[in-house]
């Protein structure tokens, strides 16, 4: 019989192969041995991996707001998992080595997205071969669980894909990686967890009902919901493929196209749980909202009050003379004051680390203010999952790179739009210039840290946005590097500007791109 184990500096298994791992420690059973014991073993195994992937799209303290200064969504100095080399101004370059106190910023969202990828492989495999997904009353729930299953892989192929320049396309689990290098690229990661959603969505049509609730506590999603839910994953990963704007203008029509069509068919709503013990909670937004030492713990970066200065006076980078405090923003949009808090307290951020990373807004749109302002982790606070409003700009981008600028402008001058309903903004004129703007400023002002760790990322560097030496993509972890035949490597640093990668992809953003 075949073993469950691949790429082995991620799994430790409780139920292993055909053979028991230790033969006297009752706790540790064979696949066949645990399912008899535990019949709902493959409804227990969705729920689980299904609540880590989900959860893991949001993940902060490991890995989500290194992404978010990378891409001056959120600015800090602390060193607490050396944040602060992801905030410096110029670019460093990763340190992708296991003695490195940020090191986590690379093995996380790794381990994160390839252990449910595998262990959603089990559950496929099983029903596959004719198991049934018993849940735990003892109900039949196995198209669920497939789609579920399938739901997984697409979630955690695609942001290994979004997030990483190269990994292994693990479908099966079979041997281990220890002898492979990581032969597929970006592209082929996302473009299998594409074949995913399609199968999701397909396994999810053929049900006669959903309850997602049941396989993670007040995710309330219907059939309608999920299928919408993995159109709208399925647009936000196809289109984080391209690392730069010339790779963007390659891709060309049809495959925008395709994105178009996944964001068409995606959430009509925004996804948004209140809070209960032991359920869903948004990490990024739940961190935007903390305040510690007095102010901001981990700022809005100046990029989002420049954006939303009316007069063209704000500056884009924190004044070097101490005696200066900026004064609250100007703007003509009614969602700033909710969305961003002002402070003249600086909190943790340290002159010594760079004044020009200074702030004086804090993450604050889902502060439900009372006796718990700073935190989302309180019953019936709510959590965003996904926002609608992401799929009007992804719609809206899609249309514009297959050369339709009048149906992207038209998607960014709807009344419900929220820079319109909400902020109340004027339409935009019908250039790609407008558009392109617009974009931007919707992606750092109403998407901010919302609705997934990469967002503001991934918009930038497809769009030649991120600052000069800003990394584009992350290393494999040097953990998994010495497992394969693959060397150790990084990228970034203002003076690997341009760099190129394994595929011929911008691995670094050059010295002509950049926002400021």
């Amino acid at each position: 019989m075949k073993k469950y184990i691949v790429i082995p500096v991620l799994l430790i298994w409780v139920f292993s192969s055909c053979k028991k791992l230790q033969f006297d420690d009752p706790t540790t059973y064979t696949l066949e041995e645990g399912i008899e014991k535990t019949p709902d073993y493959y409804y227990k195994l969705a729920s689980g991996n299904f609540s880590n992937a989900l959860w893991n799209i949001n993940s902060a303290y490991n890995f989500g707001y290194g992404i978010s200064a990378l891409a001056d969504q959120t600015t800090v100095t602390n060193r607490v998992q050396e944040w602060w080399d992801f905030a410096i101004e110029p670019r460093k370059r990763l340190n992708n080595s296991l003695s490195y106190g940020g090191y986590l910023h690379f093995s996380s969202p790794y381990a994160s997205f390839y252990t449910p990828n595998l262990n959603a492989n089990v559950i496929i495999e099983a029903l596959d071969k004719g198991a049934k997904g018993i849940d735990d009353k003892a109900r039949d729930r196995t198209g669920e669980i497939y789609a579920i299953a399938y739901l997984i892989k697409g979630i955690s192929l695609g942001y290994l894909g979004a997030i990483y320049d190269r990994g292994i396309i693990a479908n099966e689990n079979l041997g281990t990686a220890g002898s492979k290098a990581l032969s597929n690229s970006y592209k082929e990661m996302i473009e299998s967890a594409m074949t995913y959603f399609d199968k999701a969505i397909a396994a999810a049509s053929a049900t006669s009902s959903m309850t997602v609730s049941d396989f993670y506590i007040n995710v309330a999603l219907d059939k309608t919901k999920f299928i919408q839910l993995a159109n709208s994953l399925a647009a936000r990963l196809l289109a984080s493929v391209p690392r730069d704007k010339a790779e963007a203008i390659a891709l060309g029509a049809t495959f925008w196209n395709k994105v178009l069509a996944y964001a068409n068919a995606g959430i009509k709503e925004d996804i948004v749980v209140p809070y209960v013990s032991g359920g869903y909670y948004n990490y990024m937004a739940h961190y935007g909202l903390t305040e510690a030492g007095g102010g901001a713990y981990l700022p809005a970066d100046i990029k989002v009050a420049y954006f939303a200065d009316k007069t063209g006076t704000y500056p884009s980078s924190y004044p070097l003379n101490e005696s200066v405090t900026l004064g609250p923003v100007q703007t003509d949009d009614a969602r700033f004051a909710q969305y961003f808090k002002y402070s003249t307290n600086f909190g943790y951020l340290r002159v010594d680390r760079g004044r020009n990373l200074f702030s004086n807004y804090k993450h604050n749109r889902w502060s439900q203010g009372g006796t718990y302002p700073n935190t989302l982790t309180v019953t019936g606070y709510p959590n965003p999952i996904f926002l609608s409003e992401e799929i009007r700009l992804l719609k809206a981008e899609a249309k514009m790179w297959a050369g339709d600028i009048a149906g992207a402008a038209a998607e960014l001058n709807d009344p419900a739009a929220d820079r319109i309903a909400k902020g109340g903004l004027p339409a935009i004129a019908v250039t790609e210039a407008a558009v392109r703007k617009t974009l931007h400023y919707e992606y750092a002002i109403s998407i901010d840290v919302s609705g997934s760790v990469i967002n503001p990322w991934v918009f930038m560097r497809r769009n030649d946005l991120l600052q000069p030496g800003t990394p584009t993509e992350f290393p494999n972890p040097e953990q998994q590097l010495l497992l394969t035949p693959d060397p150790v490597y990084t990228f970034g640093g203002a003076e690997y500007a341009g760099e190129k990668g394994k595929w011929g992809e911008t691995a670094t953003a050059a010295a002509t791109s950049g926002w400021k």
